[in-house]
């Protein structure tokens, strides 16, 4: 018998577990931004993220998983915090649903990317070899700017035909367009893959769209606008020009909010996990470490220090092992059924 929706719950809670700095970055955000986040999914954001992948995503579809955080001089190739999620996803997307995943994220960012998600175990091919066999992925760069964001988002859909797409970590514009840090620095669309385009595109074609963020100012956030504008200190006004704050304005059909999206992700593939009784689909402590070991590797540093260190968002490898071990033993308690006889 499958998980439930307490199990569900349980995979959430266990991703929101704040864990920032004394000082340097935002603190006392996670819990009031989870709070709402569950209260527009309607319950357990994680299990009902993973029901509509179940019900919506069936084999040899296409799924876009969108990823890439950070650009020059701080993060010129990206953080580690978008790039594991992204490949946890597309694994447990093909190995529980037969899917077939395309990694999506700006140039600079993508090396990462593909080196977490062959550490993870899908190898990376070209796109001939994508369409002949199966336990792999196409990785392909977007645009930065605009009026390209527009136009790859409708080749992808006309070319792919995704069932569903799923943004891991990837910034949104505010309601003028501009891309912010959590911070409140501004940086302009040109600067960034405006992949906010796929989502409008997805609500537009009927597939699913899935967004997985951590501080309000990533894709999919929108769902929760008016709580990242209330409780983060930049949420309502930033300190670029614009003026209009860090809170990114699209929404996806399910948002997951977590501590670090990496985590958000893993939740996600957790209870696809549980809903389809293959424990397997969700990576594990081993895998995750080489996960993380291979994304540095590919340039991608901790978005916290600003370092190529083990750590995501400030938290170290152990600290990723450590909520994987946890979930995996959640998803394992809830499809135990036992009697203990007292």
């Amino acid at each position: 018998m499958p998980i439930d929706e307490i199990v569900g719950d349980a995979l959430d809670r266990a991703v929101s577990i704040e864990m920032r700095f004394a000082v340097g970055l935002p603190r006392g955000v996670t819990t009031p931004l989870y709070d709402a986040a569950r209260v527009a999914a309607g319950g357990s954001m994680s299990f009902r993220a993973a029901q509509a992948l179940q019900q919506r995503v069936r084999r040899g579809d296409h799924v876009l998983v969108v990823t890439g955080a950070g650009a020059a001089p701080w993060l010129p190739k990206g953080e580690t915090d978008g790039p594991l999620g992204a490949a946890a996803l597309a694994r447990a997307l093909e190995i529980g649903l037969g899917a077939k995943p395309i990694l999506l994220g700006e140039h600079r960012n993508l090396p990462s990317t593909i080196a977490a998600t062959e550490a993870a175990g899908l190898v990376v091919v070209d796109e001939a070899t994508f369409k002949q066999r199966d336990g792999c992925a196409l990785a392909l760069p977007l645009p930065l700017g605009v009026e390209p964001g527009q136009r790859i988002a409708e080749e992808l859909f006309q070319r792919f035909a995704p069932s569903c797409v799923a943004f891991v970590e990837k910034a949104g514009p505010n309601e003028k367009g501009v891309f912010h840090s959590i911070l409140g620095t501004g940086r302009q669309p040109d600067l960034m893959a405006n992949a906010h385009f796929l989502a409008e595109l997805a609500a537009q074609r009927g597939a699913l769209s899935i967004g997985i963020g951590d501080g309000g100012n990533e894709i999919g956030c929108g769902a929760i606008l008016e709580a990242v504008q209330q409780v983060q200190p930049f949420g309502r006004k930033c300190i670029c020009p614009c003026g209009a704050g860090v809170a990114a304005v699209t929404r996806c059909d399910h948002l997951i909010f977590a501590s670090t999206s990496n985590w958000g992700a893993y939740a996600v593939a957790a209870a696809l996990a549980g809903l389809l009784e293959r424990p397997d689909a969700l990576h594990d402590a081993e895998t995750e470490h080489r996960m993380l070991l291979a994304s540095l590797a590919g340039g991608a540093m901790d978005g916290a220090y600003a370092r190529l260190v083990p750590y995501v968002d400030g938290t170290n490898a152990a600290t990723q092992a450590s909520i994987i071990t946890l979930l995996h033993q959640i998803v394992s308690n809830g499809l135990t059924r036992y009697q203990r006889g007292f």
